[in-house]
């Protein structure tokens, strides 16, 4: 029977350089000795653009279309291409031990996302658009104003406006890329988009040799990410935890915060009910009475409308505790008498909490406002990489787990995990600022960001709109009735989905081995503690009430699987410990995790991460034995789409470690000889 024997490494990029550029080449029937070749490519002025799609075996014999054959028309190709981006493909068959009678054909993919750039986009336009809403309100609040704080007020809001649109213009100049390569992370331009953002699919499909037909295929998941950080505006006073740590600009960015979150509770009631009469059976006044009873006891409006009472005039303070008196009287009674009365005194007193609320942030923000809302700026950006990223990978998981019991349970919970594995070292202090980067908006603001699908009539999932605040983000996701049909009811019908974080770090790289000797890894070890707290409380309330979501074997494995975690965790203390990130990397899979690896700029460290993951989900699932992991692993990262990724983004095919610094890493994450170069800077 003719097979595949491997695969082999085509020097491509000479061909892009030349003149015509190789627009595409195809051969249909394989023949003995003949190396395949898909490949569709585009020439740009400095670095060449890796094809759209590279495909290439080497064949021993003839071997038909159908041994080859990955099903390439299916479910992503129908409704996700434009998701999706160019794909960079590797394909191997590698036979298992003579006794499981087996061999797998593996198809490696790496995706480019088209969210890397219109989801930033998105997010500034809201945070315009929002910026834009305070200034009307404001300038409708002029009276009974001084006019210098007036101005000083509509001002800011103005210059806050323009900076936004000047930030979307540089933004779209960046966005004719199809993703953000490592170096251009320290540029301002493109700060709001994550850094070489790709999704990698394993798809494995087991043969039974003396039959040649499939007894099973699996598609695995990973994302991959630059560390969503503030790499334009370096790390001379370290990442966000510190900035907002335990100081005033701490202070002032949690308060704006709660003001923001109230300010959304408080236009959605305007929204809901200033149009509305009141239903006969009173269904619609209990609930208008009960988010004002909420409301008028919110220490936050209770605040803000204390001080707007205080800068008004005489006339304008009767006006809002008149306001508040009546509503004391409707509060005290159920029985409403007068349904319209209800109905203008919600629209009022919601109006007056409104204004208050954004005077009261445009105050909070005119103190040390230089200083301050450049704080602000980098949070934004750095929240708008997690954004992007995080929509990216449900996406991809819709796309590729749909049908997966255990992703469909975690819809109908609405709520997904997402676990980001970090390499990031804790020495110096630019990868420790980056540390605190993503803890700071991982940790704390993963949760702000749901997403809301709604059904199109269009045949390709896309990216509708972005709705609420900059803390209370709703991604609206247009899908095909075809794919909404597959999904949970409370997913048809609108319910929002949430997000449960998860984050972990390991440095792995000669800077950790410099940490440990200095004693510099508090700030791993905070991180991990934290994340194995979070992962068990997890575990506690949503895997356990859902067991029968998994597998026996998997859900039994649980608790001997997190007590191995905490005593690998204890080798960490002491030094490198790549056992701890397998541990982890495993355990986020039998919880159906949407998955994340990243280091700096996602490609060198990242690379040796998920190659090796891909060996450890071959030993684990797919009978690949213990012995063959070396080979294989060398193959992946000298020909697999890993490889492909140092060019896309550096113009070369070569991971950016010298021969130090290979020495340095854990065997398991050191490149094969002739893939590295000396010289080279690691991102």
């Amino acid at each position: 029977m003719p097979v595949c024997v491997g695969t082999c490494q085509i020097a491509i990029k000479e061909m892009l350089h030349q003149d015509p550029v190789v627009k595409k080449l195809r051969v249909g029937k394989l023949e003995k000795g003949t190396v395949v070749i898909f490949m569709k490519a585009k020439k740009e002025s400095k670095y060449p653009q890796v094809p759209d799609i590279v495909e290439y075996c080497t064949v021993a014999d003839t071997c038909t279309d159908e041994q080859m054959s990955f099903n390439e028309q299916d479910y992503k190709n129908t409704y996700f291409k434009d998701i999706l981006g160019s794909i960079n493909r590797q394909r191997y068959h590698f036979n298992l031990r003579p006794h499981t009678g087996k061999s797998l054909r593996i198809s490696e993919e790496m995706y480019e996302m088209a969210t890397s750039f219109n989801i930033p986009a998105l997010y500034i336009r809201l945070l315009c658009e929002r910026e834009h809403t305070n200034m009307l309100v404001l300038q409708n609040m002029i009276e009974g104003f001084s006019e210098e704080i007036s101005s000083i007020t509509a001002v800011s809001r103005s210059v806050k406006i323009t900076q936004y649109r000047d930030e979307l213009s540089q933004l779209g100049s960046c966005s004719k890329h199809a993703f953000k390569r490592s170096e251009w992370k320290g540029q301002g331009e493109c700060k709001w988009a994550p850094v070489n953002l790709h999704a990698q699919i394993l798809e494995v499909n087991t043969v039974v040799q003396k039959t040649n037909l499939s007894c099973g295929r699996d598609q695995h998941c990973i994302m991959t990410a630059g560390a969503m950080a503030g790499h334009w505006d370096k790390f001379k006073n370290g990442g966000l935890s510190s900035i907002f740590g335990k100081n005033r600009d701490g202070e002032k960015f949690a308060e704006r915060m709660e003001k923001y979150k109230v300010l959304q509770k408080v236009e959605d009631m305007l929204e809901s009910y200033s149009n509305n009469t009141i239903d006969a059976d009173k269904k619609l006044a209990k609930d208008i009475i009960s988010d004002l009873i909420s409301l008028s006891k919110e220490p936050v409006t209770r605040s803000a409308m204390e001080g707007l009472q205080r800068t008004l005039d005489q006339d304008k303070q009767l006006e809002i505790i008149t306001l508040s008196a009546d509503l004391e009287k409707i509060v005290k009674s159920i029985k409403v008498s007068n349904k319209d009365t209800l109905s203008a005194i919600c629209r009022k007193y919601c109006l007056h909490a409104q204004r208050a609320l954004i005077w009261s942030i445009a105050q909070l923000e005119l103190d040390n406002r230089e200083h301050f809302l450049g704080q602000l700026n980098r949070f934004e950006a750095c929240f708008s990489q997690l954004l992007s990223a995080t929509v990216s990978g449900l996406i991809v998981n819709l796309c590729f787990r749909h049908r997966q019991l255990v992703f469909q349970q975690q819809l109908t919970n609405m709520l997904v995990p997402v676990m980001f594995e970090s390499l990031l070292s804790t020495h110096p202090r630019d990868e420790s600022g980056m540390l605190e980067d993503m803890q700071f908006v991982i940790q704390n603001h993963l949760q702000d960001i749901s997403v809301q699908l709604e059904r199109t009539t269009e045949d390709q999932v896309s990216i509708s709109k972005l709705t609420g605040t900059q803390f209370d983000v709703v991604v609206v996701v247009a899908v095909p009735g075809e794919v909404m049909d597959q999904l949970p009811d409370n997913v048809k019908s609108g319910g929002r989905i949430r997000f449960y974080p998860l984050f972990f770090t390991h440095g792995i790289n000669e800077q950790q081995t410099i940490a440990y000797k200095i004693g510099e890894t508090s700030q791993q070890d905070k991180i991990c503690e934290q994340f194995m707290d979070d992962l068990q409380k997890y575990i506690d309330e949503h895997i356990t009430p859902n067991m029968e979501c998994f597998d026996f074997a998997v859900y039994n494995n649980l608790v001997p699987s997190m007590e191995r975690l905490r005593n690998l965790y204890k080798d960490t203390k002491r030094s490198k410990c790549p056992d701890f990130i397998v541990q982890a990397e495993q355990i986020g899979r039998d919880l159906g995790c949407v998955r994340f690896t990243s280091c700096k700029s996602a490609k060198d460290r990242t690379g040796m991460s998920v190659t090796y993951e891909y060996c450890n989900i071959l030993v684990r699932d797919h009978e690949l034995d213990q012995e063959d992991v070396t080979p294989l692993l060398e193959q992946f990262r000298r020909d697999g789409t890993r490889y492909h990724n140092t060019f896309k983004n550096i113009g070369s095919y070569k991971y950016c470690f010298n021969k130090l610094q290979c020495k340095m890493l854990p065997s398991i994450y050191r490149p094969p000889q002739g893939t590295f170069g000396d010289g080279a800077q690691q991102t």
